[in-house]
Order: C-alpha cells, then structure tokens, then sequence
C-alpha cells in the first residue's frame, strides 16, 4: 500500500471510530454502500470520486474544513463554489435513518431539511421565526456572515440550500398542505426587538415574503398561537406513494445564535423513528388548540402581519 492509501485509509477509519453511527447508517446518510464504505477504510479504492467524498463529508457531519482536509487526504482541490451542486445532490441520495442523530452544522442541519421536503407530502414547520427558505436572496448572507467568515463557500452554500428549498415549498404547496406554527410575541420580538438597523430590513423583507405565501397558496397555512413551543421540530409525513415512513428533524437555535462564538457544536437531531414521532404529533395536538383563531381568516392574517410591518 502507497503511503497516501495507507493516509487516506487512516484517516477514514479515524473519522468511522469518531462517529456515533455505525458503518451501515453512515452508508444509508451518504448513499454511498457499506461495501464501498470499507473499501475506503482498507485502503482498497485508490481514486475517490469528488462527489462520493463530499456525500460522506456530509454523512459524517464534517464542518467544510474538516471537508477540505478530507479532500486533501484524497489528493482532491479544496472546496470551491463549483462543488455546490454536489451538497444539493447528497440530499437526493441521503435519507434519514430510525437512530437519533445529531447534526453539528447549519450547513448539513439545511441538506437534512431539505431531503425530507423533497419527499411530497404534508409537512409541519415549529418554530420561533418564519420558515427560512421565505428568506430573501442575501439575507443568509448577511445574517450568517461570521459563520460565513469561517469558509470561502459556507455564504453561497446555504444561499443556494435556502432557494431550493423554497422552490421544493412551493411545488409540494400544489398538491400539499404547508403549516407552520409559531408563537405570537416571538413573532413580534423577531422584529420588533431587532436592534441590527440592516438586519431588521431583511426581516421586514422576510415576513413580506410571508405574506407572499399566504396569499399565494391556498395550502400554506401561517398559524399564530398564543405560547412558546417547547421544541422547535419540523415533520414530515411523505405522501404513501413514495414508500418513506415520517421523517423528524429537531432543532432549538437562539434568535441571536449568528452574533456571537459558538458554545458547541450541535445544531439538532433528525430520526424516522415512529415513537419518537408519535410524540411530537401528540405535542402538534396541543399546538393547534393554542392557535388564534382569528388569524385562520387570511384577510385578518395578512392586516395583521402588514401592521406589524409598519410598526
């Protein structure tokens, strides 16, 4: 064995005994075979595809410069913008598995999101904030900019996560029910509260684009409750057809999580496992009888986001 395969089959071996999931998991994440998965430990595979590296990255819940050193091991160039195409696809290969798993960055917490909403289907966003793919195109930018800071991709990369996911929204939205629930005072504290002068601008934009939405499709259902969740979780419940089971993915990110240094480095968790999912459906129960009612008039809704605004 040459010293970069013995290197390289190092280094995956490192990275397998690091990681909380078994070979056979990380192979269904990445879509990429166990088989081929312990080539890569054994130093068998001599020349590895890009693209296969990059999907592991993403399984193994490397940052993007674990990513670089991993494509560097490989004797591949460090990451570049023309390899985002690549992030988007793992999504399309990736599933998420019955294990509870934690993902340690934005970036991959955005391609988990974004493989469970390709499944059609109803969906159920919970949170403290409008969904994030109703972002304009440069506020990740500016919001994130210091994770931005950390690599030269990390800025167009969640940019280009963001517009897809929208446009994966609004194809499911033709035939399936979108709901997001989210609580009255952190939706005025979102914007009321901001003290950033340019990052309120881009909120304002945000709940426009909320507005968009509400008046665009029948299907997307924006419901105000009157208290905190305890989690903020998004499920998925693929329609029968495509042969998926439920898919959850859980996160709880403070508002000001982009202004500061990172405590640690979990982002949240995603499982298909159906007990756990049982139980945040029994939570969604409580959360619809905490909804305002007057605001299931979308006339109601709208002057009421539109007031919001110009306050």
């Amino acid at each position: 064995m040459y010293d970069r395969k013995q290197a390289s089959a190092e280094f995956i071996q490192k990275l397998l005994a690091q990681s909380p999931m078994p070979r056979n998991q990380v192979a269904v994440i990445s879509g990429l075979s166990n088989t081929y998965i312990r080539d890569l430990e054994q130093g068998i595979i001599a020349n590895v595809a890009r693209d296969k590296l990059i999907a592991l990255a993403v399984a193994l819940n490397l940052d993007l410069g674990q990513t670089d050193q991993m494509l560097n091991i490989f004797d591949r160039a460090p990451l570049s913008l023309q390899d985002i195409p690549i992030f988007l696809a793992t999504a399309e290969k990736g599933t998420i598995t019955s294990a509870l798993l934690p993902v340690r960055d934005r970036y991959s917490l955005d391609l988990m999101m974004l493989a469970a909403e390709r499944l059609p289907g109803p969906h159920v966003v919970v949170s403290s904030e409008p969904t994030v793919c109703l972002r304009a195109p440069g506020h990740r930018l500016y919001s994130e900019r210091r994770l931005a800071e950390t690599h030269p991709i990390y800025g167009e990369l969640v940019e280009t996560i963001g517009r897809e996911r929208r446009q994966v929204m609004e194809k499911n939205l033709a035939q399936h029910p979108v709901e997001q629930y989210i609580c009255k005072k952190c939706l005025e504290d979102y914007l009321l509260l901001c003290e950033d002068p340019v990052e309120k601008k881009w909120r304002v934009k945000h709940l426009r684009n909320v507005m968009a939405c509400v008046e665009r499709f029948a299907k997307w259902k924006f419901l105000l409750i009157n208290s905190c969740p305890t989690f903020s979780f998004v499920l998925k419940a693929p329609d029968p057809s495509t042969g998926e089971s439920d898919k959850l993915l859980i996160t709880r990110l403070a508002p000001h999580r982009f202004q500061g240094t990172r405590t640690g480095k979990l982002t949240g968790f995603t499982t298909d496992n159906q007990v756990i999912i049982q139980n945040f459906k029994d939570e969604l129960r409580g959360l619809a009888g905490a909804v305002h009612r007057e605001y299931l008039d979308r006339n109601n809704l709208l002057d009421y986001l539109d007031n919001l605004i110009k306050e």
